[in-house]
């Protein structure tokens, strides 16, 4: 998992709503479009696309119910985060 991390951070730009939804589904689970976008406050034309960006990178995954689930977990972006600040 921690070399999916690495891909999204090489490929994402932290001003981009991909990062944005792909770090909400990380932290809050499995969530609906309508969901991510009242929690990131990005307009649901904005979340969908990016929705199936994230799918088409491998960085995301949808349930037959409609709603979305990061591939990378909470734990791994807070521990690297967390190492990161260790460095300094």
């Amino acid at each position: 998992m921690e070399k999916l991390w690495s891909e999204a951070l090489k490929r994402l730009s932290p001003d981009t709503s991909l990062f944005k939804v792909l770090v909400y589904l990380s932290f809050k689970g499995k969530s609906k479009p309508a969901e991510i976008a009242e929690g990131t406050q990005l307009p649901a034309g904005t979340v969908r696309p990016a929705l199936r960006s994230l799918l088409e990178m491998g960085l995301a995954d949808q349930d037959e119910d409609g709603s979305y689930l990061s591939k990378i977990s909470f734990t791994e972006i807070v521990s690297d985060i967390y190492h990161s600040l260790l460095k300094k």
